[in-house]
Formats: C-alpha cells, structure tokens, sequence
C-alpha cells in the first residue's frame, strides 16, 4: 500500500496552535505600548480618587457651615430684655400719642411733632420687634395700663390745653428715653442691642431737642391766651 502519513504543514500547526488557545508571543513594542495603557488608566483612577476625595471634604465643610449658621441665637440677658420691654413700651405709647396729635393739636408745630413720632417710633418698634423675635424675645403688642392710662388723660384736651399737655409728656418722655439709651450703651455687650442703640439714640436726641424747643412755645402761647384782655379789664 502507498504510504499515505503526511507531515503537518504550517496551517496545520497555526489551527491546532489556536485551537489549544497558546496566544501568540508579543513583540517589545507591543510590550511597551501595553504597560503605558496600563500607567494612564491608573493615572485616570488616581485622579478620580483624589477628585471624590476633594469633592466629599468640600460637601462636609458645607455641611458645617450650614450648621453653624443655622444655630439657634442666644437668648438675650435679663437686663437687655428688660430694656427691650421698656423701649418696646415707650414706642407704642409715642406712636399712639403722635397719633392724637395729629387730630387735637392747635400748634403747626406741635401737630408736625406728632407726625414725626408717629413715623420715627413705629420704625424703631418695628426693628426692635425683628430684633426680639430673632432672639426668641416676645413682646407686647398693645399699650400697657400706664400708657393707655397717658393716652386716655390727653384726649380729654384739645386746643392749646392738649398742646401743653403733650408736649410737656413728650418732653419729660424723650428725657427718661435719651438717659435708657445712654445707660444701655455703656451696660450691653450684645451686638444686637448695641447696634440699635447706636442707631436710635441719635434720633430720640433729635426729639428731645425738638420738644425743649417747641414745649416753651406752646407754654408761653397758652398764657397770653389765658390772660384777660385789656378791653375786659376796662369792663370790669
């Protein structure tokens, strides 16, 4: 019989040599380009990290932050707060006094006056009642008994008779505020009340300067209008 053994050529041993999965050897350049794929993709992961790590510590600072600036204010020292109250009560009873004054005064001067406290002591009550409610301070809405006590004495008078009335109450009220503040202004170490102080202080001067100025006006008008005539002296 013919000898039919035939040797392997090379395609025979290429199919087996896949077909045993023996991956064909690489070459040094191909080497080389393997390991810089592998640097630059953990150069890429490195990168990441470090970028969740920044990321997460800027989100905890925030965190903090808010927290910090969240936090309830202090509440305010008994004796501020009594100051608070007292102010608190003296605006309302200005507001509402300014507020007659308006409608019973005979002077020019006198019923600009009242608009003026009217206007100037419902700002200053209204940031004072920010400012309470900011510090968990709750404060009188309406007149105390003293002051609707005042209000409900001056409406008896109208004319020159409620002129003198009010503007000597104004008088001896910016008197007692203008020493408050002052007192305060050297006894507070809270930054609130300090920068109310300084804010309204300058104001209730002005008023008082105002009513030291206007109050002997009115005084010296209600005379000559409460002394009798020459006419009627020569009736008599």
């Amino acid at each position: 019989m013919p000898d039919c053994r035939c040797e392997a050529g090379p395609l025979f041993s290429s199919g087996r040599a896949r077909s045993m999965n023996i991956a064909p050897q690489k070459g040094p350049a191909v080497d080389k380009i393997d390991k810089l794929v592998f640097r630059i993709a953990v150069g890429f992961v490195g990168v990441g990290l470090l970028l969740a790590i920044v990321s997460t510590q800027r989100t905890n600072a925030g965190t903090e932050e808010s927290a910090s600036t969240g936090k309830t204010p202090s509440a305010i020292n008994s004796t501020d707060q009594q100051f608070v109250r007292r102010v608190a009560a003296s605006a309302l009873m200005d507001v509402e006094l300014g507020k007659l004054a308006t409608k019973k005064a005979l002077s020019n001067d006198v019923r600009t006056y009242g608009q003026q406290m009217v206007d100037d002591h419902s700002k200053a009550g209204d940031h004072l009642r920010q400012l309470a409610a900011k510090r968990g301070m709750t404060l009188a809405p309406k007149l105390p008994n003293g002051g609707l006590a005042t209000r409900n004495r001056l409406n008896r008078f109208s004319g020159d008779q409620f002129d003198a009335a009010y503007m000597e109450e104004m008088l001896k009220d910016h008197k007692q505020d203008v020493e408050d503040f002052r007192r305060e202004s050297k006894v507070t170490h809270d930054p609130d009340i300090r920068g109310f102080v300084t804010e309204t202080l300058p104001i209730l001067e002005d008023h008082l300067k105002k009513a030291e100025a206007i109050a002997p006006d009115v005084k010296a008008q209600r005379s000559a209008l409460q002394k009798p005539s020459a006419a009627k002296l020569k009736l008599r």
